[in-house]
């Protein structure tokens, strides 16, 4: 499918976004989608404080708790560039969901934001019933960047028996990063598209990347023994078209049905990455959230 007549024209007038990235544009406060409160809340990890946004629906507790993790560096995210993401969520779905503002490889070079995921996530799994939450429906996910950490998190759960998660939700996730090629990726969407529709995926890769010996399993889940896939939750992903982390999203969804794994996969055709934060309005950004929702309360 040719890419969205909209996307192309605003490429065209914006021609330094095909490689920067297409900024987030929220709306004013009071045009965002309403939900009943957010409430923000720092969690104590010891050695720092991890910021968390707490967004409560205007249905009766418990509450499913929907654990989100923004983009990062691969789409200079933040709380504020997915605040309308986790309203829109939050107010379809009934679901709360819990923002994390996990530290960026700009502050502390990575596995940092991995740790900071997986720590704020085990408190999250026990201090359920204190934010009014079922602990048999905690779900996890997040957006590029974020959906990469949001699946290794559940990966590394699987091995520590930490906890357990109900469902994951990868919207367009950075999958390998252990292969960071354009030219000769296994991964021809990476070479097609890369840094030609608000993605390049190097900078967003070295933000993640590390050399720590006690993570580098939980690094490209696409690469996990096949035991460990098969004990993966219930679990949806996104792709888009046009977006060069396309392919490695679709190989790690035929991975994961491979291994047994219960796999929704949806390619939103004539869309680029982040076009669920990037475009509003568009015809395929409310079809997003309502798959979303949809998969948390099915």
């Amino acid at each position: 499918m040719p890419l969205h007549h909209y996307i192309e024209q605003y490429f065209q007038n914006n021609p330094q976004a095909r490689q920067l990235g297409v900024p987030v544009e929220n709306p004013p406060i009071d045009k965002r989608p309403k939900v009943l409160n957010i409430e923000e809340l720092e969690v104590d990890l010891k050695t720092h404080k991890i910021h968390i946004r707490i967004y409560t629906p205007e249905e009766k507790p418990p509450y499913p708790l929907y654990i989100y993790f923004h983009g990062g560096e691969y789409m200079q995210g933040n709380l504020e560039t997915d605040d309308v993401s986790c309203r829109l969520i939050s107010s379809l779905s009934g679901v709360k969901v819990i923002a994390v503002d996990y530290r960026l490889a700009s502050t502390q070079p990575a596995p940092a934001a991995f740790h900071d995921c997986y720590n704020v996530t085990k408190w999250v799994v026990e201090h359920a019933k204190q934010l009014d939450g079922d602990l048999k429906k905690i779900m996890i996910g997040g957006a590029s960047g974020g959906g990469n950490l949001a699946t290794v998190v559940v990966l590394k759960s699987i091995v520590t028996g930490d906890f357990r998660l109900a469902k994951q939700v990868l919207h367009y996730p950075a999958i390998d990063l252990h292969d960071d090629k354009i030219k000769g990726s296994e991964y021809q969407s990476r070479m097609l598209y890369n840094a030609r529709y608000g993605l390049d995926i190097a900078k967003g890769h070295d933000s993640l990347k590390h050399e720590d010996p006690d993570s580098l399993l939980f690094l490209s889940p696409i690469h996990a023994d096949t035991t460990l896939l098969a004990q993966m939750p219930q679990t949806l992903i996104f792709t888009a078209e046009y977006d060069p982390l396309c392919d490695e999203g679709e190989i790690y969804a035929e991975k994961l049905k491979e291994a047994g794994v219960d796999v929704k996969l949806v390619r939103f055709d004539g869309d680029i990455h982040g076009f669920m934060q990037r475009f509003p309005g568009s015809p395929d950004y409310m079809r997003g959230y309502d798959i979303t929702s949809e998969f948390l309360i099915g």
